[in-house]
């Protein structure tokens, strides 16, 4: 599961600008656990391992094996010329701890809806 870029109709900005851009998607055989406060939020075998650049890869949820009645969407977003706007959530007292493209650029569709956390404020690192 890697990405288009250059030879996309109407890629997203950031691929327009940058065509040799990588971001690639892969999906991990094995489960991952988010725990926040003693509590696990998020519990999946189909995660979605977002690998960009030299950031550290991302671990999105699918949003059926998240604990979204622990969360609330808020005001804060975010834009990435290469994502699409990014929307936060709120779990439990942690803001915006959470994020997910609800509306991504055609080259990432399939993290549409999915949810990344920042792990530094989860009980323990996503491995």
């Amino acid at each position: 599961m890697e990405t288009e870029t250059a030879t996309a109709a109407d890629p997203a900005p950031g691929f327009a600008k940058n065509p040799a851009y990588k971001i690639i998607l892969e999906r991990p055989a094995r489960e991952y656990v988010a725990m926040l406060q003693g509590d696990v939020i998020a519990k999946s075998s189909k995660v979605i391992l977002l690998k960009e650049g030299t950031y550290p890869p991302v671990v999105y949820f699918p949003p059926e094996d998240v604990r979204l009645d622990q969360a609330t969407m808020t005001e804060k977003d975010t834009y990435c010329p290469y994502k699409g706007i990014a929307s936060y959530w709120n779990f439990g007292r942690e803001k915006n701890i959470a994020w997910s493209y609800e509306e991504p650029f055609r080259e990432m569709l399939d993290i549409k809806g999915y949810l990344a956390f920042y792990t530094d404020r989860l009980d323990d690192p996503l491995n």
